[in-house]
């Protein structure tokens, strides 16, 4: 789906931010708020990418069709990456 183009191919980020060590860590955003990288969060981010913008990046991830399956299984991948 063209993640890697941005958070690396490696998951090691890029102009996105790195998916390595994020599942589990507080993540802030441009609101001045925080919250911690669960499995929720990340499949929001994931399916709704616009709801809630990670602090430092300006590019917004764009709209993408993955699946709930798909969505599931990123989720995943990310959680595995240390």
């Amino acid at each position: 789906s063209g993640c890697a183009a941005c958070h690396g191919r490696n998951g090691e980020g890029g102009v996105a931010p790195t998916w390595q060590g994020l599942a589990g860590s507080t993540v802030a955003f441009s609101d001045f708020t925080t919250a911690v990288a669960d499995a929720d969060y990340l499949a929001t981010s994931i399916s709704d990418p616009s709801a809630k913008i990670r602090d430092g990046f300006a590019l917004r991830m764009p709209q993408n069709a993955l699946t709930d399956e798909q969505i599931a299984a990123v989720v995943a991948y990310i959680q595995e990456l240390k």
